[in-house]
């Protein structure tokens, strides 16, 4: 939860200057969820980065359009390390389609899952990405 409220406490003026309504998906299964774990949660994809995967997957035109922006995602990440995409917020001045990065983000492979007292948690991971000139970078 510590790590929760810095990002509410950081994205809600910028939503609220901006009129940003974020996008919440609710058919991710949640019966307890954590925001913080002794271990978090870890792209352990070896053949992708997470950022060329987001670059090779998100198949949305007005990405191009975008010469520096942000979004957003709220990432379930299950104990068997799939994933299920909880929200979404789009912090750039172009329309994107939610659902598309939704795919995309159930479609992603496994995660190395987070883990409390030694036992593999649900966890709720919130990424945000940097995206500049139509693509996805690491800062």
């Amino acid at each position: 939860m510590k790590t929760l409220l810095p990002i509410i406490a950081l994205l809600f003026p910028i939503m609220a200057i901006s009129q940003i309504k974020p996008v919440n998906f609710n058919d991710c299964r949640i019966d307890e969820m954590f925001v913080q774990a002794e271990k978090v949660p870890i792209w352990s994809c070896d053949s992708i980065s997470l950022i060329d995967y987001m670059n090779k997957f998100i198949d949305d035109k007005n990405l191009e359009q975008i010469v520096d922006g942000k979004i957003f995602l709220g990432i379930i990440i299950y104990p068997d390390g799939m994933t299920c995409c909880k929200s979404f917020a789009n912090l750039t001045k172009i329309e994107l389609d939610a659902n598309k990065f939704k795919e995309v983000i159930d479609r992603m492979p496994k995660w190395a899952p987070a883990i409390q007292n030694g036992k593999k948690i649900t966890f709720m991971k919130n990424q945000v990405f940097t995206i500049r000139k139509g693509k996805f970078t690491l800062n």
